[in-house]
Parts: C-alpha cells; structure tokens; sequence
C-alpha cells in the first residue's frame, strides 16, 4: 500500500491499525504514513472503551483517529478516538476504502506489465498526491478529464494507455442520488393508460439525457421513483423536469407531484 512520507498535521484524520495495548494507553501504526507510530492515552478514548479495551482495543484492529499534537523532534504523535465524530469516521474509512481500490489497480497494472510497484510509486510523487489529497481523487480526475492527465506521471504512452483504459474501467465516477415518489393524477378518459404511457415515454425520454432513473409502481396513485446525476443539482433539476413533461403528456389539468425522499 502507498504510504505519506513525513508526518500527519495537527487536526487531521487518519487510519490507525492497533499493535499494543497497555494499561493506560494503546500505541497504533499510522496506515498512511511510513513507519509512524502514534499513542492514544486513555483520557482520549470513550469510557465504556477504558472499561473494556480487552474487547474493543484488540491488537490489530484498524480505526480512525484524530491527531492531537506531533513532535517531530521526539517522534511523538498524540492521537484521540473520542474526538471523532461518527460522520468523520464513516467518511475517513470510505475514503480509506477507496484509496485501497486505488491502490489496488496500481498493484495489478505493476504486474501486469511485470514493473517494481515502488517504481510506480514512485512516478506519484509527494507533488501529485498532495495536489490531489490520494491515489483516488487524481484517478477521478483521469477519468473525467481524459488521458492527457496522466502526463504528470511522464510515464511511456504505452504504459499511460493502458494505465487510463485500465482506470476508467475500475474508476467510476460516482452519482448523486435522489428518491421520492410521483402522485399522478389525469383527468384524460383512460387516466391509467395515459399514466402508464407517459411514464414509459420519460423512461425513454431519460435513456437521451445526463441522469438515470428507474420508477416502479407502489399503488395508485404513486410511483417510486430514483435519479442519479453527476451532482445533487443536477438530480434535482431533472426531477423537475421529470413532472413538467409528466404534467404536458397528462394535460394541463391533471396533476402531477414529486414528493423527495428525507436524506
């Protein structure tokens, strides 16, 4: 795995794998960081894990800690569990995982093209992973701004070919999605028909389009319905044009309503 040279920032967030427990603090490998080790006193870890450390401090475990302080000069980080909120643990492991998938795809393309996986570290410099904040991020940026990003690594064509085929086959830009349900109602003579058909023509409509959807059938009235967009903006401005073409294909004194799901 692809590791930071120097040392994590006061403040930052960062994945931590357990090695030693003691009675009044637990000592942990910095993941991220080459041969970083920090320590979590106990005054930073929740009471009911004091209590317990046997069970929740096992060696080997891997959680998210917040670095307090560093000394650069005695090799010293301080470290806190307390002091992460659950939504920065969640977030810090997804981006954890994602970096792994990163990592992961440099691995098999070392292999593949039978190269020394240091040496493709080594064309990721501290410039590129700070520039970019990880492996992942800058893998995001080749797959929505093309080839041409990959100059930075000044790597053969060859190898940047089949680097970015292999990239945009693994790295996929993620969506942002929305769901609620449709209530339609229409005042045409054959009001199931004429829903049944227009929800069929924005299906249709929506394959033309920069979003997804899918829509099924809960009871009439309602349709549940979900869209994924490049962005929350845009998922919900095709939700609004979703009903607008609904309420035209339905007629102007039908009804149409799309009621959005609570995040």
């Amino acid at each position: 795995m692809y590791t930071k040279k120097g040392y994590p920032e006061e403040g930052e967030f960062i994945i931590c794998t357990i090695a030693k427990v003691l009675p009044h603090s637990v000592f942990a490998t910095l993941d991220e960081y080459s041969k970083k080790e920090g320590m979590i006193h106990t005054s930073e870890m929740d009471r009911r894990w004091v209590r317990n450390m046997k069970v929740y401090l096992k060696i080997g475990r891997q959680l998210v800690c917040k670095v307090m302080d560093v000394d650069k000069e005695r090799n010293q980080i301080n470290l806190s569990i307390r002091r992460v909120g659950e939504g920065q643990r969640r977030s810090k492991m997804q981006k954890w995982k994602n970096e792994k998938r990163a990592d992961d795809l440099l691995q098999f393309f070392a292999k593949k093209n039978k190269l020394e996986i240091e040496e493709i570290y080594k064309k990721f410099d501290e410039n590129i992973i700070s520039n970019y904040e990880g492996l992942y991020p800058f893998m995001l940026e080749v797959t929505q701004l093309g080839e041409d990003t990959l100059k930075e690594l000044k790597i053969q064509s060859k190898q940047a070919h089949e680097l970015f085929a292999l990239i945009k086959q693994r790295i996929k830009i993620p969506k942002s999605e929305i769901n609620g349900e449709l209530h339609m109602h229409s005042t045409k003579g054959d009001g199931v028909n004429a829903i049944k058909n227009a929800v069929e023509d924005i299906i249709e409509t929506a394959k033309k389009k920069d979003y997804d959807i899918s829509i099924n059938y809960i009871g009439a009235p309602k349709y549940q319905l979900k869209i994924s967009a490049e962005n929350k903006k845009r998922a919900d401005q095709a939700s609004e044009e979703i009903v607008s073409r609904l309420q035209s294909l339905l007629g102007g004194k039908s009804n149409v309503e799309f009621v959005k799901n609570r995040s």
